[in-house]
């Protein structure tokens, strides 16, 4: 029963850390023309947003829209991609959950 509690214990710690972790690792995505960047932690949060000037022209408002749709599906499939690594890292969910009997 008290393994079984001290494995929860570590579970959370471990969970923690890599939340902690994910939350400071920061993926940059930047559209073919450079004129769109995409800040994204890897626990999936936008940090910042960059639009060149030049784009801000009714003109170029479709161009825009795919354009940033772009870059920001970029940045979620890195941000995805380093989370999946650091978990592998940590022995992956098994490993985690391995000895709780799950």
């Amino acid at each position: 029963m008290f393994d079984k509690v001290k494995d929860l214990y570590k579970l959370k710690q471990q969970a923690t850390a890599l939340q902690k972790e994910l939350g400071q690792t920061i993926i940059e995505a930047i559209s073919p023309d450079d004129l769109i960047k995409v800040e994204i932690s890897a626990d999936l949060k936008i940090q910042s947003v960059f639009i060149d000037p030049s784009y801000l022209i009714e003109s170029r408002k479709e161009q825009l829209e795919f354009q940033l749709k772009n870059v920001l599906t970029s940045a979620i499939v890195q941000a995805q991609q380093v989370a999946a690594n650091k978990m592998k890292e940590m022995g992956g969910l098994d490993n985690l959950l391995g000895g709780l009997g799950m």
